[in-house]
Parts: structure tokens; C-alpha cells; sequence
């Protein structure tokens, strides 16, 4: 069995934004730079036939190349009782349409998403369960926080292994058009 989602990966050039918001609030488990992507759809634990299946699957999806950039913060779960800090997304309609076009395809072959509403978002921080922090003041400090904008391209299958340290992704696969080949003359 292997854990998989597909996501995006966050260009290094945006990644300044999200590191300088970390910090600043007592249990949280702040994101280290090589956790730092944007999830399109939770997948979870597959079986190989049906990790060949997805592969097949996302190799067909195509869409427009799109700008991205960070904007923003918020928190998932209750201000005392947080489950985790984000950055949002300056434009989120080109990443909700993706997400739906993966969703879509994956349920057309019998693999189920997560069903909860999309909010296109980076995460900074996760706590753990039952947590109680205080978050209103980094949330203040943190609500103008901006990103540059680079341009999107390609979606990525990551697999996750959870370890006591947090989570270490892997690049399955990558889907899309990738200009530096193109530019290479590859």
C-alpha cells in the first residue's frame, strides 16, 4: 500500500513568504521547506494496480498553465483549538478548477477523494489533536502576508510517509507541460 496526493509544488521563489510567517506560536508544528506544497486531492492508501490506474488517470487531465501567488493567512479549526495555520492563494479559481478536473477524473475510476469543501491553501503549521493555542495575535501579524507570483505548469502525485519527525513527500509523477524542456530544446 502506498499514500498518495496530488498537489502542487511550491515554487522556491514563493516559498520566502511562508518561511517568514513561521514562528510565534507556542505547539505548533511548523512546516519545514521540503513540506511546503498545496494539495489538489487527498487520495490516502492504494493498492499498486490502482497506484498504475491513477497514474493513467491524471496523465490525462491537461489545463491552462496559471499564475500563482500567496495572500493572505487563516486558521483551520476554532482560533483556541486550531488544527492548522495557512497561506491562501491570491487568485484561488484556476487551482479550484484543477482540483475539480482531478476529483472528477479520479471518482470516474472508482477513487474517492476528500469529500470536504476546496480551500486552495499552503499550510505553515499543524498542531496536534485537542491543542490549545492562541493564534488570534499571529493571525494580526501575519494577515498581510504576500507572495511573488510564478507561473504554474505542472501538478504533481506525491506519495507521504508520516514519521515521528512529520511528513516526508515524494514525487510519484509529474503531469503538465514543462517549459524548461521545451526551452532546452528537448
Amino acid at each position: 500500500m502506498i499514500r498518495l496526493f496530488v498537489g502542487l509544488e511550491i515554487p522556491a521563489r514563493l516559498r520566502p513568504a511562508l518561511q517568514i510567517a513561521r514562528g510565534g506560536v507556542e505547539g505548533a508544528h511548523w512546516q519545514r521547506d521540503d513540506q511546503f506544497h498545496m494539495t489538489l486531492a487527498f487520495i490516502g492508501e492504494v493498492e499498486g494496480h490502482v497506484y498504475r490506474e491513477i497514474i493513467d488517470t491524471l496523465s490525462g487531465i491537461s489545463f491552462t498553465p496559471f499564475e500563482l501567488a500567496f495572500e493572505g493567512v487563516g486558521v483551520f479549526g476554532k482560533p483556541n483549538q486550531p488544527k492548522a495555520l495557512w497561506a491562501g492563494v491570491r487568485d484561488p479559481a484556476p487551482i479550484i478548477h484543477l482540483h475539480e478536473k482531478i476529483a472528477h477524473a479520479l471518482e470516474r475510476i472508482g477513487v474517492t477523494v476528500d469529500q470536504r469543501r476546496y480551500k486552495p491553501h499552503a499550510t505553515i503549521a499543524r498542531f496536534g489533536k485537542g491543542s490549545h493555542a492562541r493564534v488570534a495575535e499571529w493571525l494580526s501579524n501575519n494577515e498581510l502576508l504576500r507572495s511573488d507570483t510564478e507561473l504554474v505548469s505542472q501538478f504533481v502525485l506525491f506519495s507521504s510517509r508520516r514519521t515521528s519527525e512529520g511528513g516526508f513527500y515524494a514525487v510519484e509523477e509529474r503531469f503538465g507541460h514543462d517549459y524548461d524542456d521545451e526551452d532546452e530544446g528537448e
